[in-house]
């Protein structure tokens, strides 16, 4: 157990390496074509992480405008058009344009993103088998029609069935986020591999431990003919990660299809996750569910906390003293504003190494620690105090007692970029801003060392998902 968080924990620390071996990697392996879907449909983008896929069937003839009135025909959706000659629209099942954001159809350019359409009635969607209707003027904003690699998932599954067998899906799963972001979408029950770190939900473990799920490899050195004894259907890897990257490219070669996420640096990145695996397995309606349950969980928090904080937070993925650090464009750094903090390194970007000296310079007022070693007495909490680097207790944070520590479980879902950071969340707020808390419950305070106890400090979360 210890060992498979400490490897966990190295994943996030050797991130810039892996960036840089994609980059290396990228021209020896190839640029990945997408691949044309054999199942033809619309996605009804309504923003705000509200959308709908619509398997169909596409006819000649049949425009633009038509192929959106079909699928919500089949929804139920109501369509309004500005003017009579039915050239633009206005609202789709009563979600009207709003100022910035205006109902647009999009189709898949060569790079696999979304490009708008001038005019939809010169568009032949059995020509294209995807399309897009979405209330959005940035590309940025709508959920990708592909995955990381440039390939489509909407054509692998309906309802958890493989859409090539008809059979109830194998998957298989090559990062201990992404086990979870599957678990959060109802696919636990299609798994029947993961990588040798994967421990969350419980019936992953119980899999492990009565060989109904195969552990496949490590993070970084999944095994090919492993996964192949599989025979998954979906093997569903995290994109950034060379040897991921590597892999699907290799298994796609053999036949098996492959699900390469997106990169999970930002919180919207975990949306854009959470989507793409649940339509890959053919249950879209659970993304929806899992999504709302996260913005809603998270929106909570930032109500309670606000966006008046100034307190300077320091997060380090281990007490080495020069340890690695989470700058911008990071989820923790997410976490730490939506918590009413001030990340002291969000002028560097991404993970990155950071000296004792900049720490000391800096000055944090609150420091939370990963700790690979499990620390689940004073006693222990303390010896790690004592070691901590002579410069990390010359600040505010050591001095005022504002040292927090995370091992086990609670250094997980710290260390994860996936559904479970809806948890994070909630502590961390807890550190940073602890009186709007204790002021509604003068018991509800986070300890100073969490292990896998954490969730017994968790009062804003739903009992299942």
């Amino acid at each position: 157990m210890r060992g498979s968080i400490g490897a966990d924990r190295l994943k996030l620390s050797l991130s810039v390496f892996i960036v840089i071996s994609v980059l290396i990697l990228t021209p020896l392996m190839g640029l990945t074509i997408a691949e044309k879907d054999e199942v033809e449909g619309v996605v009804i983008d309504f923003g705000y992480w509200d959308t709908v896929w619509t398997e169909m069937v596409f006819t000649e003839g049949m425009d633009g405008y038509d192929a959106l009135e079909v699928a919500c025909h089949m929804n139920d959706f109501s369509v309004g058009y500005a003017d009579d000659e039915r050239r633009e629209v206005f609202a789709v099942n009563g979600q009207m344009n709003l100022v910035g954001m205006v109902w647009r159809m999009y189709i898949l350019a060569d790079d696999g993103g979304w490009e708008p359409v001038e005019d939809p009635s010169t568009i032949r969607p059995v020509d294209l088998n995807l399309i897009c209707w979405a209330r959005s003027n940035d590309v940025e904003m709508m959920v990708p029609g592909t995955d990381a690699s440039g390939f489509t998932y909407y054509s692998y599954a309906t309802d958890g069935l493989s859409n090539k067998s008809g059979n109830k899906l194998r998957v298989v799963s090559l990062a201990p986020s992404i086990t979870e972001t599957l678990a959060a979408v109802g696919g636990v029950e299609y798994i029947v591999g993961t990588d040798l770190y994967s421990n969350y939900p419980n019936e992953i473990r119980k899999g492990h431990d009565d060989g109904s799920i195969s552990v496949i490899g490590g993070y970084t050195d999944p095994n090919y003919e492993w996964i192949l004894r599989l025979a998954p259907d979906i093997v569903f890897c995290e994109g950034g990660t060379g040897e991921h990257e590597v892999m699907a490219d290799r298994l796609r070669k053999s036949g098996i299809d492959c699900v390469v996420l997106h990169g999970s640096t930002t919180l919207e990145s975990l949306y854009v996750n959470i989507w793409v695996t649940a339509a890959a397995l053919g249950l879209e309606k659970n993304a929806n569910t899992a999504i709302s349950y996260s913005k809603a969980t998270l929106e909570n928090f930032s109500g309670i906390v606000g966006n008046q904080g100034d307190k300077r937070v320091f997060f380090a993925l281990s007490p080495d003293p020069s340890p690695w650090t989470s700058g911008s464009g990071t989820f923790l750094a997410d976490l730490i504003q939506m918590a009413s903090g001030r990340n002291i390194f969000a002028e560097n970007a991404s993970w990155f190494m950071v000296s004792k000296e900049q720490i000391h310079l800096k000055q944090p007022e609150v420091m939370i620690i990963i700790s690979d070693a499990y620390i689940d007495t004073f006693e222990k909490y303390e010896s790690l105090l004592n070691r901590l680097d002579p410069l990390w207790k010359e600040t505010p944070a050591f001095r005022n007692g504002d040292v927090y520590v995370f091992s086990g479980s609670a250094g997980d879902i710290l260390s994860r970029p996936g559904p479970r950071l809806t948890e994070a969340a909630e502590l961390l707020c807890k550190i940073v801003t602890p009186q709007y808390f204790t002021d509604r419950d003068i018991m509800d305070v986070v300890p100073k060392y969490i292990g896998n106890d954490y969730a017994d400090y968790l009062k804003y979360q739903e009992v299942k998902r």
